[in-house]
């Protein structure tokens, strides 16, 4: 998300779809939640989720078509006839949501949710109280805003929006389209209140080219026999996979036909070329009822999926003649703008290393950053906030932590001592071994002297040695004066020996020759 911030998510919440962003993985779900008795709640289609709970006999509820029932008085009726708050239906599904996305790891302690911006205060306040009574966030509450605002917080991060003039922010969703004006000279305040344009939209532009479809099936004399309901619906569902694959291919497939059949992207133009045009109107009217002149209008922003068409940002380029700005995953916008909004706000515990050998006690413990946000997790979702089957998130390879290694027999620190310097290296230590050195050399003589005037005569002595030397009998030689070594001795050799930690200055006894030490295991 944002450098140097805690961790944090963002969720967006959608008509036909919910999306959720964390630092490294983004993922999208249609609202369909299944309720299971003695396990948590799954979101999304079968085909979203196809390894989760698949080796599970119990059914368990599936309850869709909560989003926008939101703050209603009458309650959704399940299959079953049991009725459940639409508010709670839809806390309980972003909650499954945070955990999909975090693969069952804990919830970042900066959550956040967006909410459409067409909504009324109750339905708002109803969403809030429900998101209050889930476990995790009762204690920290989740931020709740608007997904113009996040919208608009995720493009003055990136890649800047205007500062004067007047935005008109577009959401094309895939139940409508949401048309908000805001001024960029007092910092984006919203004018005038959001319209919902629900005559382009991602279920309209699927209908439209299922009409398409069929008709041209028909005139060509398809032999695969009159569409039935459940063909009809199989066939819907391939007409919104092509558009999302038309977003960014030219011509798209689709199975199941005994002929073939395929859509284009002149096709899918076509099919939208009139509801597109009213919508352009209805931002023309916009701009109109709150007395705003063409010319103050300095950029249209783009956002949801719909905003993946091409067809969109041509037309609202051209009919307007201002920039068209938004992002590379529209759909993704205000659940990254989401996540930007309380990036930072919880400030995490920090992380206590345990010094090793390669880690030295009194070295700087290295905090981790977050990883940069901008990672291609996701497939695109293209032309409408709806996902497809083959539209999940592409999720990357984590890279397995490293085993810590065995401990060494002898430890560095110990071999430098206090304050990293070694023995040998130190002017006290090495005047005290060369003084014993020194009497050790001093003694040897003195005993092979006395030995030598003990055991023989001077007729046993030879000439040279008789004349010159004189040795009194049982005399002790004073000791040989202690020489003053400089700090390092360059000749000394063979294995460092670290200084006895009893005894300061003696070095301790090295280890036998051949006997290791097993490694302790971590």
């Amino acid at each position: 998300m944002a450098q140097d911030t805690g961790p944090a998510m963002g969720m967006s919440v959608g008509a036909t779809a919910l999306c959720a962003v964390t630092a490294d993985r983004a993922i999208t779900r249609r609202p369909v939640l299944t309720l299971y008795r003695d396990r948590p709640s799954r979101i999304g289609t079968p085909s979203e989720n196809p390894d989760a709970l698949s080796d599970l006999d119990e059914h368990g509820l599936v309850v869709t078509d909560f989003v926008d029932r939101v703050g209603e008085a009458e309650p959704v009726a399940a299959a079953d006839g049991s009725t459940h708050r639409a508010e709670q239906l839809l806390a309980d599904a972003l909650h499954a949501l945070a955990y999909t996305v975090t693969e069952g790891d804990p919830l970042p302690p900066a959550v956040a949710v967006t909410h459409p911006a067409h909504w009324s205060r109750r339905a708002v306040d109803a969403l809030r109280t429900a998101l209050g009574r889930v476990s995790e966030w009762s204690q920290q509450p989740v931020s709740l805003t608007s997904d113009v605002v996040a919208v608009l917080t995720a493009l003055r991060a990136n890649p800047g929006l205007p500062d004067q003039g007047v935005i008109a922010v577009c959401d094309f969703g895939g139940s409508g389209t949401s048309i908000t004006l805001v001024d960029a000279a007092r910092d984006y305040e919203p004018i005038g209140v959001t319209r919902r344009h629900t005559a382009f939209s991602g279920d309209v532009i699927d209908q439209a080219l299922l009409d398409h479809v069929v008709a041209d099936l028909s005139s060509n004399g398809s032999d695969d026999g009159p569409p039935t309901v459940g063909s009809l619906t199989r066939l819907r569902s391939q007409c919104r996979d092509a558009k999302e694959r038309l977003s960014t291919e030219t011509v798209a497939e689709l199975a199941g036909f005994h002929g073939g059949a395929w859509l284009t992207r002149a096709e899918l133009d076509e099919a939208i070329r009139q509801p597109l045009a009213g919508c352009l109107t209805v931002v023309e009217n916009t701009l109109a009822d709150n007395d705003i002149a063409r010319d103050r209008l300095a950029a249209i922003v783009s956002a949801g999926g719909g905003a993946n068409l091409p067809a969109v940002t041509t037309a609202l380029a051209g009919h307007f003649g201002v920039p068209v700005i938004t992002s590379p995953r529209p759909q993704l916008t205000a659940a990254i703008g989401a996540a930007l909004g309380v990036a930072g706000t919880v400030t995490p515990a920090p992380k206590v290393a345990v010094p090793t050998a390669e880690t030295p006690s009194d070295a700087p413990v290295p905090t981790p950053t977050p990883p940069s946000p901008p990672v291609e997790t996701v497939q695109p979702l293209l032309a409408t906030d709806e996902p497809a089957a083959t539209a999940a998130a592409v999720e990357p390879s984590r890279p397995r932590p490293t085993p810590p290694r065995p401990r060494p027999s002898v430890e560095p620190e110990a071999a430098a001592g206090a304050g990293g310097i070694s023995w040998y290296r130190r002017p006290v230590p090495v005047i005290i071994v060369a003084a014993v050195l020194a009497l050790l050399m001093g003694t040897i003589a003195v005993f092979v002297l006395r030995r030598a005037a003990d055991g023989g005569s001077e007729s046993d002595i030879p000439g040279p040695v008789a004349t010159t030397t004189v040795i009194a009998p049982r005399t002790e030689l004073p000791p040989a004066p202690v020489p003053v070594l400089p700090p390092v001795l360059p000749n000394l050799e063979g294995p460092e020996l670290p200084e006895n930690p009893g005894v300061p200055g003696t070095p301790a006894v090295p280890p036998t020759p051949g006997l290791t030490e097993e490694p302790t295991s971590p």
